[in-house]
């Protein structure tokens, strides 16, 4: 039973029906089992916006250091 004055959350729930779901949303909108709960995203785990940007910039760091390398090989063979 939804309560009053709380927005639903209203994702497409995978029973034979497809009603919507009617557990109360936060503050994105959705309840917990479908995206509410984005923080704890944030706070632990390897998929965390903070370590997913590290990773990035490591792989940049690498690529650049990769054709750096290559460049010398080829100044070397010259």
């Amino acid at each position: 039973m939804p309560i009053k004055g709380v927005k639903l959350c209203g994702a497409k729930c995978r029973t034979k029906g497809g009603a919507s779901c009617l557990q109360p949303g936060m503050k994105n909108g959705r309840c917990k089992m479908h995206g509410g709960c984005f923080y704890k995203k944030e706070i632990h785990g390897r998929s965390t916006l903070r370590a997913k940007a590290e990773r990035k910039k490591e792989h940049a760091f690498l690529r650049e250091m990769k054709s750096l390398l290559l460049d010398m090989e080829q100044l070397n063979e010259d």
